[in-house]
């Protein structure tokens, strides 16, 4: 980690990538950002189901500099991680929320790679408060995506009325639109699955 552009005893949001390639090898990949205002599952998750799309999209497996490049470009009013991150964030004190996600090769039988996610999140303060939550799959990670992102909606919602407050009006629409899309590639990912066990139980029987 960068100590120079990240403060020390700053809370951070970490995004990890553990990326297996065919032959089992695994190389890493880590990045950083301030945890206010943004980094939280319901604003990050839409980066990583964004990248599983594309690589479902353009039929290419997922590898740390593919990963890196997505992240570390700006995209849209919502910063992602971008400092480059060598310390472990499941041991690092400052890390309020992590990411924890593992990524493999494509399935042949849907296009969506492997993946793997556990989402690590802990309260600061003398007695922290931590829970970890795990999602397995692009149809598992797209519908919690959209949960976070409802939720997200909801809260902020409810703080726009209270305060009136355009601002917060404005970023909760922008997590409503982005937990229909989020919830639109679930179901894209569900009917590749359906596609593919009907396509193998079609196989079996002309066998």
């Amino acid at each position: 980690m960068l100590h120079s552009e990240l403060r020390l005893n700053t809370s951070l949001f970490v995004a990890q990538a553990a990326v297996s390639n065919h032959t089992g090898l695994i190389a890493r990949a880590g990045l950083a950002m301030p945890a206010a205002p943004f980094g939280s599952p319901a604003w990050q998750l839409p980066s990583l189901v964004a990248y599983l799309h594309r690589l479902h999209q353009t039929q290419q497996d997922p590898s740390p500099e593919l990963w890196r490049a997505h992240t570390e470009r700006p995209s849209g009013p919502v910063p992602r991680p971008h400092i480059r991150y060598q310390a472990d964030g499941l041991h690092d004190a400052n890390a309020v929320c992590v990411l924890d996600i593992q990524l493999g090769p494509r399935d042949e039988n849907t296009g969506w790679p492997t993946a793997h996610l556990a989402v690590i999140e802990q309260e600061e303060g003398p007695c922290p408060f931590g829970r970890i939550t795990r999602r397995h799959g692009i149809e598992a990670i797209a519908a919690y995506t959209a949960e976070e992102l409802t939720a997200e909606h909801a809260r902020l919602a409810d703080r726009a009325r209270r305060h009136q407050d355009t601002h917060l009006a404005r970023l909760a629409e922008l997590a409503q639109r982005a937990a229909n899309w989020a919830d639109t590639l679930r179901t894209t990912a569900h009917a590749d699955t359906v596609h593919a066990q009907t396509a193998k139980a079609r196989a079996r029987i002309t066998r």
